[in-house]
């Protein structure tokens, strides 16, 4: 008489928090969170540690915020993330945030749209380096933080993103030669930054410092063999050069380097051409009626996402 009934265990409550994950129902969030809630206070109640929410759970919590949507998702998965960090700092190992936890609540800023986006995202990856470099090897960032970090410059409003996502590239090749092989640069992180600088808005100044970032991309895709460029790379370093380069005659040279590069990499394809119609057409009616082989042999065809 007077015992507390035994219910759900930690392992069925997290796997109830992974359906709401991919389910994206509406009220999600609030729904999990009340769960994640309602495990803290059992635990509590039953004095049973089984049952109190674990790094696990907390992070796929905040997992949940960052795809969400919702305007106020970054704030509340804020809220759970220091308490994460309070709890793990009074001697609960069990809140540790790990590398997983500091990806979620990186993309939380990413897809916030909020103006400070940017920096946000900037300050918790240098929080993971920080902790690294003191002996937390577990958080020493690897290419998905960095990749994240980046795209989260492209997507802001922030008329310094090109140089801002340049700078966390050159961060995440210091970690590599420094032994962090997990950081090591690809096509993804530096079309990214790419696309930070072909979306750069604001005056000349503005655009002639992405565009030094733009031509340093270029430069580090002849110079570093461990970054494979794809199609894409090429597409968005030729919409790049447009939406920076106003002038055709100066933006010509720039244009024709981009394609021939490409074709030598044999990664032509169709998106590229027509990103080279559009961008300078003048170029494009000059190309053989017959694409040769070579100039397309390396293309590997996207597998279509469902």
């Amino acid at each position: 008489e007077g015992e507390i009934e035994s219910g759900p265990n930690r392992y069925a409550y997290t796997n109830l928090l992974h359906a709401i994950s991919q389910s994206r129902i509406a009220g999600g969030t609030l729904l999990a969170e009340g769960l994640v809630q309602r495990m803290d206070n059992r635990s509590r109640q039953m004095n049973d540690e089984s049952i109190r929410p674990d790094t696990h759970a907390y992070t796929t919590l905040i997992q949940i915020f960052s795809g969400s949507g919702q305007p106020d998702a970054v704030q509340r998965a804020q809220k759970w993330f220091r308490q994460m960090e309070n709890q793990y700092e009074e001697g609960d190992s069990l809140s540790k945030p790990n590398k997983v936890t500091y990806t979620a609540l990186i993309n939380c800023w990413r897809r916030s749209d909020r103006e400070d986006a940017g920096e946000e995202a900037d300050k918790i990856l240098t929080m993971m380096e920080s902790k690294a470099k003191d002996g937390d090897l577990d958080l020493r960032p690897d290419a998905f933080v960095y990749a994240s970090v980046i795209d989260t410059w492209a997507r802001s409003n922030s008329r310094e993103k090109a140089v801002r996502a340049w700078n966390i590239y050159q961060r995440m090749k210091q970690q590599y030669s420094n032994g962090n092989m997990e950081s090591r640069p690809n096509n993804v992180i530096i079309t990214s930054t790419i696309k930070a600088c072909g979306y750069t808005r604001g005056g000349r100044e503005d655009k002639h410092k992405a565009l030094k970032v733009l031509l340093e991309c270029m430069a580090e895709l002849k110079t570093k063999k461990y970054i494979t460029p794809t199609p894409l790379t090429y597409r968005a370093l030729l919409n790049a050069a447009q939406a920076l380069v106003i002038d055709d005659s100066k933006r010509r040279p720039i244009s024709a380097t981009i394609f021939e590069t490409c074709c030598r990499k044999g990664q032509l394809d169709n998106t590229v051409l027509e990103s080279l119609q559009k961008v300078q057409p003048e170029l494009y009616v000059k190309l053989p009626e017959s694409i040769p082989s070579k100039w397309k042999q390396n293309v590997v065809e996207e597998r279509p996402r469902y």
